[in-house]
């Protein structure tokens, strides 16, 4: 149940469903850690989430960020659509876009949270943690999985272990995002 300063917005929704997506992904690659296709696919659920999620967060604070909100945002979109455009050329074979998934995707959806970050820190809508959280969340998901290949071997694709700190951060967005007004168009 929500208290009376707690609201359920779908972009909290799509937070924490791709929290869990994420947690999913990233526990099934560490269980059985040999790089599977079928998570290629998967993936396009949370990191859509994800986008989505980031999107409820510019709303909740696009007032404050100015133009460097919505570049962040942008670049999060055109990176988040280039590695999903990848990863399903992974999902069909096709060879030719599999430098879409990695490194061309993340290394543009990186540099948008890192915009959209230093946005949200400085519009002030957010505690700065937040911020950091979002503005460091492809850096550390990438650390993470090199943390994590001591038992899981780190792979071009197919394999998510990083995406543990994806999870984390959602999570966290998720609950402050419930703490906001309402966000709406």
């Amino acid at each position: 149940m929500t208290s009376s300063s707690e609201k359920l917005t779908p972009f909290a929704v799509a937070g924490a469903a791709s929290a869990l997506g994420w947690f999913g992904l990233g526990a099934e690659s560490v269980v059985r850690p040999e790089p599977a296709d079928f998570r290629d696919a998967l993936v396009l659920v949370p990191w859509t989430l994800l986008t989505v999620t980031l999107l409820g967060v510019h709303m909740a604070q696009r007032d404050r960020t100015g133009r460097g909100g919505l570049a962040g945002l942008a670049l999060i979109v055109a990176g988040a659509a280039v590695a999903i455009t990848g990863n399903v050329g992974l999902v069909l074979g096709t060879e030719a876009l599999t430098f879409l998934s990695f490194p061309v995707g993340p290394l543009v959806f990186c540099a948008g949270l890192v915009v959209f970050g230093a946005a949200t820190w400085r519009a002030g809508v957010f505690p700065r943690w937040t911020a950091v959280l979002i503005a460091t969340s492809q850096v550390m998901t990438t650390t993470l999985g090199v943390a994590l290949s001591i038992w899981v071997p780190v792979s071009a694709h197919g394999s998510y272990t990083g995406g543990l700190w994806h999870g984390m951060t959602m999570l966290a967005v998720a609950v402050r995002l419930r703490r906001l007004p309402s966000v709406t168009a």
